[in-house]
């Protein structure tokens, strides 16, 4: 038994075995300290960036200041969304339109699971549909409607909503009744009916 165990150990493919299995788990060690050292990083970047959104300064200031570009995509969503609505609140919609429209495009190219992607998408497509209102630009909005699309009472409703804006009042009774044919309660269907025209 003794003597197996000690041709087993001499023989030239264990020892290369072992030695490569130790150089994997010392290469993953390496690599996991190295992913938590910039993961560390990244943190304390976004710390210092929702510090300076703390203070007082005017969102275009800070969107040019600032690099808010991260790898970790949740802390990118975070960090412009948090601008975004600074910009609101200046009353800068250009701002916030374009960031929302970035944030929108990102979302499809993250790895963000389906349900969450599906209400960030409706939420992002309502305010940038809104903002398309708020600054008269029915050919981008228009262009969003056709390019996104998604099967949501919410983005049919809102739809209709900017179409009755500019006065489209076919294509908005169009998204309204897209609206009112899915499945919904009779009640949302009622509201949305008021908005027909």
């Amino acid at each position: 038994m003794l003597e197996q165990l000690e041709k087993f150990l001499k023989n030239r493919y264990t020892i290369f075995s072992i030695v490569a299995v130790v150089l994997i788990i010392i290469a993953v060690n390496v690599n996991s300290y190295f992913q938590n050292k910039n993961n560390e990083a990244e943190f304390l970047r976004f710390v210092e960036i929702n510090d300076a959104f703390a203070i007082e300064g005017a969102a275009s200031d800070l969107s040019d200041n600032l690099n808010l570009n991260f790898e970790n995509f949740g802390y990118e969503l975070i960090a412009k969304s948090i601008l975004a609505k600074k910009s609101l609140d200046e009353g800068n919609q250009d701002l916030a339109y374009s960031i929302y429209t970035e944030l929108y495009s990102s979302l499809s190219k993250s790895n963000i699971d389906s349900e969450t992607l599906k209400i960030m998408q409706e939420q992002f497509s309502e305010n940038i549909l809104r903002l398309t209102m708020e600054l008269d630009l029915y050919e981008s909005g228009e262009e969003f409607i056709n390019k996104s699309n998604p099967d949501s009472v919410r983005f049919f409703e809102i739809s209709g909503d900017f179409y009755k804006f500019f006065e489209n009042f076919d294509k908005a009774n169009e998204w309204y009744n897209k609206a009112i044919n899915s499945d919904i309660s009779e009640n949302q269907k009622d509201l949305i009916r008021l908005k027909l025209i």
